[in-house]
């Protein structure tokens, strides 16, 4: 019995991943990977991952790929995790080209670009005005379908309404299902104060993010879940309501 159980415990050992990712600003979102890994909501020409998009020439796409994007509310607390495979910016060797990871864009019930987070400074704007993708060697700016498709990408006038906590980590090997490369993983971590930002009657917070060439797209919303106080709050009222009704 004592022999079955060491080598159950044994087997067990060897089955875990030999790495486990540790969030950095106080939240945990669990696996850092969702349904967008190797995956994009636009008709790409070729496919995702294929030729020519979003990775040209033989390059392939995994250099190129935004792989997720979490959000949550703790207390006072807004947590977000965007997951790529490059980071802040993405080189081609094919085109001798940098593009840059666009601003995380994100707003209330069916708007996804009233509010934005600068990933190279922190900074948390209210967005008054913003720009598509730029003309950009091996970029698809010259593809209008993808272009228009691709959106807002950079914030050119607003407000500045705080700077975010930010934590950048890379972990080597990470995905075990890359497209086409190293497998590397990039999770860029935020969280800021929920009071600097206007969340009233907001049902749903809406994110949206690409990177300067276009090759991929993220586009995901969440439902806001009231703080457990407000719910406390809602209950007591409804039972405050029934209470009253049974009187009169």
């Amino acid at each position: 019995m004592r022999k079955f159980l060491i080598m159950s415990l044994a087997l067990t050992l060897l089955s875990m991943p030999a790495f486990a990712f540790e969030y950095k600003l106080g939240y945990d979102f669990g696996n850092p990977f969702d349904e967008n890994n190797n995956w994009s909501p636009i008709n790409y020409p070729g496919g995702v991952g294929s030729l020519p998009s979003p990775g040209l020439l033989s390059e392939g796409g995994e250099k190129f790929d935004l792989e997720g994007l979490h959000f949550a509310m703790t207390g006072n607390t807004v947590h977000i995790a965007l997951v790529n495979s490059f980071g802040t910016s993405a080189y081609s060797t094919s085109w001798r080209q940098t593009y840059n990871l666009g601003d995380i864009f994100f707003g209330i019930n069916g708007s996804s670009t009233s509010y934005a987070i600068d990933v190279f400074t922190g900074q948390l704007y209210a967005v008054n005005t913003y720009s598509g993708i730029y003309n950009l060697r091996g970029s698809y700016y010259s593809n209008t379908a993808i272009r228009n498709a691709v959106g807002a990408y950079d914030v050119t006038s607003g407000t500045v309404l705080g700077t975010v906590n930010r934590e950048y980590s890379m972990w080597q090997g990470l995905e075990t299902n890359p497209m086409q490369g190293s497998g590397d993983t990039w999770v860029l971590e935020f969280s800021f104060d929920r009071s600097l930002l206007d969340l009233d009657g907001a049902q749903t917070i809406n994110f949206h993010n690409t990177l300067g060439c276009g090759n991929d797209v993220m586009n995901k919303s969440f439902a806001v879940v009231p703080e457990p106080t407000s719910m406390m709050l809602l209950g007591l009222g409804m039972l405050g309501l029934g209470a009253l009704r049974k009187r009169l």
